[in-house]
């Protein structure tokens, strides 16, 4: 099978490179998931060629060009497009640079397009050059871009590109309805894990080497993402071996460190690497996603921090997101009451059970995740999909 892959990526260590020179540490989230599920193409036999305008804009880097050479890692080729630094001219340059390298590409018996929603220049240029040749396209929906964006114009725009689509690749069930309503075929894959992701070593926990139970919130630091819930509740629950750990980036931030100075046990540790962030989801006792389910949006989201989080062998506790399917539930800690209370009910509770109860659900969790959502596997449930319901 060949793949025509349109995105706004490219390989890990031409990303550590960029993102070194813009002085940015977390990895993004799109990075991960594209490079993951690409790398799971390939594990499942699929030649790929991806096209990318690159993860590089006036706000990052003062350079006017912005030029990379095409790169080639085992069955997957990567091609760059040059543009220059200039927001429309940036767009348009990433749009031919698309479209004509699509028609370039040599045609085999299975081959089909697939393409970041989001990223709009380039899903139109793939999607214009894939009708002419007769490819299918199918549009990976990672969020709403209706949601995501303010421009009306550019709604319409993805909306138009929905209607052009083929089929469709979506984070939850709920999905489907507001991006698809000619009901043409599609499948939910939540996510994806590492099929390689490095196993966890118990035995180097802060709980045991420290006596300290450590949880651990990493992500967007949004309020709208109940980190003022959480942090108020894990102060209310006053347990006086647990500290709480926060890390990332963002507009709650402010407010954070004020809550920081008046409790010690609170800490803000900042941005750091995402491999040294997995290296402490491991260590820590809890790892905690307060996200509130009364947003809209949550219906159409899966946090690809909950995937991160399974994998670690660190047990979870979260909210029943809607987009989240019942499978999920025997593997983790719900919080049932969304409010500061309930968080400070939820961490007495699930503190107070023996350690090897709590290591024993983190590492079912793990073993789920790797077992049914590595990217190897969801990348063979994508290949059977096109096969099956995906007509040329």
């Amino acid at each position: 099978m060949r793949i025509i892959y349109g995105y706004s990526n490219c390989t890990d260590s031409t990303y550590r490179r960029i993102a070194g020179e813009r002085g940015v540490q977390a990895l993004a989230p799109d990075q991960k998931y594209h490079s993951l599920l690409i790398k799971g193409f390939e594990k499942n036999g699929a030649e790929l060629y991806c096209f990318s305008g690159l993860p590089i804009n006036r706000e990052v880097t003062a350079r006017r060009l912005i030029r990379e050479k095409d790169e080639r890692e085992g069955g997957v080729c990567y091609h760059y497009i040059t543009t220059f630094n200039l927001p429309v001219l940036r767009q348009l340059m990433i749009f031919f640079g698309t479209f004509f390298g699509v028609l370039k590409v040599k045609k085999e018996d299975e081959t089909y397009a697939i393409c970041d929603c989001l990223n709009l220049a380039n899903a139109y240029g793939m999607t214009l050059a894939a009708r002419i040749r007769k490819i299918p396209v199918v549009s990976i929906v990672t969020d709403l871009p209706d949601m995501e964006r303010s421009s009306g114009f550019l709604r319409k725009v993805n909306n138009h590109l929905f209607k052009k689509a083929d089929a469709f690749i979506l984070l939850t069930e709920q999905m489907n309805e507001r991006v698809n309503p000619n009901n043409k075929p599609y499948l939910v894959a939540e996510g994806h894990v590492d099929s390689e992701a490095p196993s966890q070593k118990q035995e180097i926990s802060y709980e045991i080497e420290e006596g300290k139970k450590v949880l651990i919130y990493a992500g967007g630091l949004k309020k709208k993402y109940g980190l003022g819930m959480l942090a108020e509740g894990f102060v209310k629950a006053d347990i006086p071996d647990a500290e709480l750990r926060i890390y990332g980036r963002g507009e709650y931030e402010e407010q954070l460190r004020q809550l920081c100075e008046k409790h010690s046990r609170i800490r803000y540790m900042g941005v750091i690497p995402n491999s040294e962030v997995v290296t402490e989801e491991q260590k820590a006792s809890l790892l905690v996603n307060p996200r509130p389910t009364d947003e809209e949006y949550t219906r159409y989201s899966f946090p690809s921090k909950n995937m991160e989080y399974m994998v670690s062998g660190t047990p979870m506790l979260t909210t029943k997101l809607a987009g989240m399917p019942e499978e999920y539930l025997p593997y983790i800690y719900l919080i049932e009451d969304e409010s500061e209370d309930g968080v400070a009910q939820a961490l007495r509770k699930i503190l107070s059970l023996p350690l090897g109860e709590r290591q024993k659900t983190g590492r079912s969790a793990r073993e789920f995740v790797l077992r049914k959502k590595s990217n190897v596997v969801q990348a063979k449930r994508i290949i059977d999909f096109l096969r099956e319901k995906v007509k040329h």
